[in-house]
């Protein structure tokens, strides 16, 4: 019996051809496209070609998608390309954008290969305990030079809306979550259903009590998996992974690169990849070559000049709980319409339960402080 052909293999042949044209430095036919991760969002490729030049592509993943404002590799290319104009910023160098579905299937753009390291694990085991400190303090520094470059001066006008954060996006979600609860099972038939009895409850706390008005370009998925290290220094060279970007509130990414200091894991099952362990517990954080999350929090008000502390700080938290639930909803959505991968499913659909447990019992909790001040 033949094998079953790869589920997102790609057309080298079509594919080299394009690239030619597109005049990529040093490239030499034939290319050979090999799939990197397992495909839960844009699906990202190596692409090699004979002189053993390696390139990233990403792409659109393929079938219908559910949400129109979801996997706009557009957006993606433009950020990288406008960020690529700031001297010395960590962003790989793009190539080209090919809006032409007839290449590969979907539009995708390709973009340097940047040799480093890549940190799955938040406990930074891989990371010599004398490295934490340094790589927590780059990453955190790199944020807040993100959070600090005006957007206009490099094109980005046009990026995103710059008033009404949190609120907008609460819309949306709530939006996305009612699309997502009624796709359908191809096995079944079944609706996927709601991500949460009490959804439509955390993300109207969210709505009455959101953040001052505050707008930078920010990432939308910023975290160690998301940049590269030096490959002997700790420090970031690049950052990856902007499908989520847009001109937004700083907060939520500040509230969500510090979230294995406080959004922890229970010990059974597998933890998200934004919770840590023991590293990060105060009492264990000095031996383990840690910074405090004070620490980092200040370095990072030193360079954006504002204190993210003092602005709805447990707010966001519940927004940040609310929107990585929803995603993972999403990719549960995609799971069971066929258009994802189903080997790690089951992580997506404990995630959303988790996420959103975790986001109700502390509205629930902000609510039960206000009482009880209200009553004195």
């Amino acid at each position: 019996m033949a094998p079953a052909p790869a589920k997102h293999e790609l057309d080298d042949t079509a594919l080299g051809k394009y690239l030619l044209q597109q005049h990529l430095p040093g490239l030499k036919l034939p290319i050979v496209s090999t799939k990197i991760g397992y495909g839960q969002s844009n699906p990202t490729f190596f692409v090699d070609d004979a002189n053993n030049t390696r390139y990233i592509l990403r792409k659109k993943p393929s079938g219908t998608i559910i949400s129109p404002v979801a996997h706009q590799v557009d957006r993606e290319y433009k950020v990288l390309k406008a960020l690529g104009t700031v001297e010395g910023f960590p962003v790989p160098k793009v190539y080209c954008l090919c809006m032409d579905s007839s290449i590969i299937g979907t539009p995708f753009y390709v973009m340097e290969f940047i040799k480093g390291r890549i940190i799955t694990d938040p406990d930074l085991k891989t990371l010599d305990p004398t490295e934490r400190r340094r790589a927590w303090s780059s990453v955190i520094s790199t944020l807040a030079w993100l959070h600090s470059i005006d957007p206009d001066s490099i094109g980005l006008s046009d990026f995103g809306k710059k008033t009404n954060f949190y609120t907008r996006h609460c819309n949306t979600f709530s939006r996305i979550e009612a699309q997502q609860a009624k796709v359908k099972d191809i096995s079944t038939g079944h609706e996927l259903g709601r991500a949460h009895p009490n959804f439509d409850e955390i993300v109207e706390y969210v709505r009455k009590n959101v953040p001052a008005e505050r707008a930078s370009i920010i990432h939308g998925d910023y975290k160690f998996d998301n940049v590269i290290l030096h490959p002997t220094e700790p420090r970031v060279i690049a950052i990856l992974d902007w499908e989520l970007s847009t001109i937004g509130h700083p907060l939520m990414d500040v509230v969500y690169v510090v979230g294995p200091y406080w959004n922890r894991a229970a010990k059974k099952g597998m933890q998200r990849d934004d919770m840590g362990g023991e590293v990060y517990e105060p009492a264990d954080q000095r031996a383990a070559g840690m910074p405090s999350v004070e620490e980092l929090l200040d370095e990072y008000k030193l360079i954006a000049g504002w204190d993210p502390r003092g602005d709805r700080w447990e707010v966001a938290k519940v927004f940040h709980l609310m929107r990585g639930a929803t995603i993972s909803h999403g990719i549960q959505a995609r799971t069971i319409s066929g258009q994802a991968s189903s080997e790690f499913s089951h992580i997506y659909f404990e995630n959303t339960k988790r996420g959103l447990d975790t986001a109700l019992g502390l509205v629930r909790e902000l609510k039960e402080n206000e009482m009880q001040k209200s009553s004195l």
